[in-house]
């Protein structure tokens, strides 16, 4: 049999670009061998031509991205990054018949449903596999093998940074400043940390998810979103001698046909399958009405796990012909779910006093108390705390009692309410 060519341009040569092209090369020969498709890139565009690229070959390197379009290539990978012009590159590619793979999370957040079509409407393939959970082949399992699912729910660790700063907090008892700072010097947190730390990042993969998991367009403004910037070393602790983990877990379900989509720190039992979840690793459980639960883990990030995903799509291209189908997509309306759940509730108070009055206006509320403990400071740096475990209440119900409790004075400062999840 003949060995088949797939030509590709490349756009960026950064983490994930260099991984693409270790990969390509150090893997030749096994991906001729098992898919009989010889992969070669063509031309790859870059900002600075001048910067050291170890195993890239300088010779294919260009500042115009006009070269890498219009070289003959037969794919293009954008791993730019950003909207534009990242968007303009994959439209062109797209209106020119060539398969586009990408990476480009922000960008497919805003606007991959009608990328998706853009495709479909060219008979080309769209690929991003490495969008979301790098490694994790979560988004062909979606497309693919369990397309004879209704699928019900959703809910994974979609962002490594969080899981990371977590996991130190948890394990090394250290607060959230030390643990990010740990997380920068390896590489896992940005200079700027906020898109990651404030949950954005994992409502941006949750909208990928939500759309391909219920074949609907869905409104990003419709996604509750709360980082972790405010969770302490204390409450860690408190978690923990309640039998509980704390991660920030991003959940997308039907409810009376529209989609609640979250994206937030919560308690998790122990032994719940996303709680061992440590450092960097996402993981992805989804539930259908066939299959039932299906746990879907692995590295989330990082040069050579995301560069994977990456050659997945592009090989999974070169094997297929024609799109991947949207059928009759539907848009679905986004509803903020009154969560009925336990809760965990931490106060700063004046004196650990107010503990009496805490419980009185929660049991007064309708919000019953599982548990209550005053802690006192236990140095002049720390603070004079009320932690309460409640039974299930409707978060509204929890959010009006933390506003009255405010407002009459009893709490210093905001204070935390963590969802229980089952």
């Amino acid at each position: 049999m003949a060995m088949r060519k797939l030509k590709i341009g490349l756009l960026g040569c950064g983490t994930v670009g260099r991984g693409l092209v270790e990969l390509v090369t150090r893997n030749d020969s096994l991906i001729r061998q098992r898919t009989g498709v010889e992969l070669r890139i063509t031309q790859i565009l870059v900002r600075d031509l001048e910067k050291a690229r170890p195993g890239v070959d300088r010779a294919l390197l260009t500042t115009q991205a006009e070269k890498v379009l219009n070289n003959g290539c037969d794919l293009v990978v954008e791993l730019v990054g950003g909207i534009e012009p990242a968007r303009a590159f994959i439209q062109q590619s797209l209106a020119g018949g060539k398969h586009v793979v990408t990476a480009n999370k922000a960008l497919l957040a805003l606007d991959g449903f009608s990328l998706m079509k853009a495709a479909e409407n060219q008979k080309v393939r769209l690929g991003f596999e490495a969008s979301v959970c790098g490694g994790i082949p979560i988004i062909r399992a979606l497309r693919n093998g369990l397309v004879g699912n209704n699928i019900q729910s959703l809910s994974g660790i979609l962002n490594g940074t969080c899981n990371f700063i977590l996991t130190r907090m948890t394990e090394d008892g250290v607060d959230f400043a030390v643990a990010l700072r740990e997380a920068q010097a390896k590489g896992f947190a940005e200079a700027d940390p906020t898109l990651d730390v404030d949950g954005h990042d994992a409502a941006q993969k949750l909208k990928i998810l939500a759309e391909l998991a219920f074949n609907a367009q869905v409104s990003a403004e419709g996604i509750q979103v709360e980082g972790i910037r405010d969770i302490t070393a204390d409450d860690v602790q408190a978690a923990g001698e309640l039998g509980y983990v704390i991660k920030h877990v991003a959940t997308a379900e039907l409810v009376d046909d529209a989609l609640s989509l979250r994206a937030a720190p919560v308690l998790l039992p122990s032994p719940h399958q996303l709680a061992g979840v440590r450092d960097e690793n996402n993981a992805v459980l989804v539930r259908g009405d066939a299959v039932g639960e299906m746990l879907f883990s692995g590295k989330g990030a990082g040069s050579l796990p995301s560069a994977s995903a990456v050659l997945s799509d592009i090989v999974d291209i070169a094997c297929h012909k024609g799109g991947f189908p949207l059928s009759d997509a539907t848009r679905l309306s986004t509803a903020v779910r009154d969560y009925q759940s336990k809760h965990y509730l931490r106060f700063v108070v004046e004196s650990p006093s107010a503990i009496g009055p805490i419980t009185t206006i929660l049991e007064r509320n309708g919000v019953g108390v599982a548990r209550a403990a005053a802690v006192w400071a236990k140095s002049e740096s720390s603070q004079n705390q009320v932690r309460v475990l409640t039974h299930a209440a409707p978060q509204t119900i929890i959010e009006a009692s933390l506003q009255e409790l405010a407002r009459i004075g009893v709490t210093k400062t905001r204070s935390i309410a963590l969802r229980v999840a089952g």
